[in-house]
Formats: C-alpha cells, sequence, structure tokens
C-alpha cells in the first residue's frame, strides 16, 4: 500500500480504476481537471459515510451528490478527522474506517500511527475541499470504480 491521500494531479494516475469526486452533476465526463481522485483502496476508509449519507450510493455508478448529502458526509468526515486525532490504538478506530481488502487492514494496523497520520490529513483535505466547492457547484458526483 502506498500513502493514503489525495490524487490531485490527473498525470499521477495508472490506468483507470479510481474513485473521481467531479463538481457538480455527472455530465458524462471522466478525468475532469477539477477533480479528486483516490485509489479504491484509498477510498474504501472512507467509503461507508458515502453509503450512509447519499442515497441509493453505488460503488461501481456515477453517483450525484446534492449539498444536503455533502454537509452529511462534511459533518462524518469531520468527526472522523477529530477520533484519527485522538487516536492511540488500532481498535479505537477499526469500526469507522473500511478496509477494501484484507492486506490494507492489516498494513493499517502494522504501521497504525503513519496510517491515521496520513488518512486524517487526507480526511480534512476532503472536508476542506467540499465544504468550498458544494456551495459553489451544489452538487458533487462521486464517479465509481
Amino acid at each position: 500500500m502506498e500513502n493514503i491521500k489525495i490524487i490531485r494531479d490527473k498525470s499521477d494516475l495508472e490506468g483507470t480504476c479510481y474513485v473521481e469526486l467531479s463538481l457538480g452533476k455527472y455530465r458524462g465526463k471522466h478525468w475532469e481537471e477539477t477533480s479528486l481522485f483516490f485509489e479504491e483502496e484509498t477510498f474504501g476508509f472512507i467509503e461507508m459515510i458515502f453509503e450512509r449519507n447519499i442515497p441509493d450510493y453505488d460503488h461501481y455508478s456515477m453517483n450525484d451528490a446534492d449539498s444536503e448529502s455533502w454537509y452529511k458526509v462534511i459533518a462524518e468526515l469531520k468527526e472522523l478527522e477529530v477520533l484519527l486525532k485522538s487516536a492511540t490504538d488500532f481498535g479505537e478506530i477499526v469500526d469507522k474506517v473500511g478496509f477494501v481488502f484484507g492486506g490494507t487492514r492489516d498494513y493499517f494496523q502494522n504501521h497504525f500511527q503513519l496510517s491515521k497520520e496520513q488518512l486524517q490529513k487526507m480526511v480534512s483535505e476532503l472536508a476542506e475541499w467540499a465544504e468550498v466547492n458544494i456551495v459553489k457547484h451544489g452538487h458533487i458526483a462521486i464517479l465509481g470504480i
């Protein structure tokens, strides 16, 4: 597992197995310059937040999410950020973070301090980005794998 991070530069993408957050409603376009990208494994850490707050969310589809849904997502991201800042043990976060692959869970647990710091930074950056852009665009689409 590489760094837990948001990918902002499309030139850093290898292949097409990414979750993309695209400004506005889905318009049939992918790989927008203004989008954020996440490796599937990385997005998996926070995907349960989207599943809880975006009606009919589908990992494999195009999901238009309005401001009401995004405000709920942002609130949960901020709660997770606080939890990650204070956590001293894997057991404190294991039920609050998703793991797509068993190996990811093992890596996170074995490299807890580094992984939680990287995830906390990613969550903080995403919440800030979403707060600014949901006001400007009204929707942010989650384009699944």
